[in-house]
């Protein structure tokens, strides 16, 4: 298994059609969510897993 950290720079643009196609995966195949908030990381409880996002400063910017 390669767990090799993978990165790049992407257009916001590209960034909210990534989220808004996950957004729409999860809501078509749950009604229902649990989202949780714990310091800096939102934390989105499905049936089987999860997805977290912590959301850290660096250098002054998001």
């Amino acid at each position: 298994m390669n767990n090799k950290k993978q990165s790049r720079r992407v257009s916001s643009t590209k960034l909210r059609a990534i989220l808004a196609e996950l957004a729409d995966d999860i809501c078509a195949v749950q009604e229902k969510v649990t989202l949780s908030l714990t310091g800096n990381t939102f934390e989105i409880h499905l049936e089987g897993g999860s997805i977290n996002v912590t959301i850290s400063e660096k250098g002054g910017e998001l």
